[in-house]
């Protein structure tokens, strides 16, 4: 992970732009990739706009998230974000791991249950980004797993992806 990311930022007041090169540790986490030092020209504290370039996912990142409540890779939206069909290995790995927190892989349950909600064709959503074989393998995998929707918090998991995902898996709707 020596590998360095680019970040800038852009000073609201005289439209400088700065940059820096952070590790693939600081810019995967949104607790640790925030900028806080003023304009490098004028001083100003505020910022117009910003952005980082984001690493993959890695199974040495998950293990730093896994383990640290403090930290995610998204404030907001976490299970959408981490919800690709190439990151299903390391989402199992970790939500079957003793060592990963309780909130960490009800965060990891949640995800899952996006993966299938996103490729299981409805009549809302446009079938070219579908691929029913990633639903029924992810769907297949927590059918396995069917016990952890009872221990594990699923209030995590939004209602409309529990009405199209818990079918597929076999959980009950009832008492959402």
């Amino acid at each position: 992970m020596s590998n360095l990311y680019s970040q800038y930022k852009v000073c609201s007041l005289c439209g400088h732009e700065d940059q820096r090169g952070i590790s693939a540790e600081i810019a995967a986490f949104e607790e640790r990739r925030k900028w806080t030092e003023a304009c490098s020209k004028c001083g100003n504290q505020e910022v117009s706009s910003s952005g980082v370039a984001l690493p993959e996912l890695t199974k040495e990142l998950m293990e730093i998230w896994s383990r640290d409540d403090s930290l995610s890779f998204y404030e907001q939206d976490e299970d959408i974000c981490l919800a690709e069909a190439n990151n299903i290995e390391l989402l199992l790995e970790f939500l079957d791991s003793n060592n990963t927190l309780a909130s960490k892989r009800s965060m990891l349950l949640a995800t899952l249950c996006v993966l299938i909600h996103d490729n299981v064709p409805d009549d809302e959503q446009d079938d070219s980004d579908i691929n029913i074989e990633v639903a029924n393998r992810v769907a297949g995998e927590l059918k396995k797993r069917i016990e952890l929707f009872v221990e594990l918090d699923t209030s995590l998991i939004m209602d409309y992806i529990k009405e199209l995902a818990y079918p597929q898996i076999g959980v009950p709707l009832a008492g959402m």
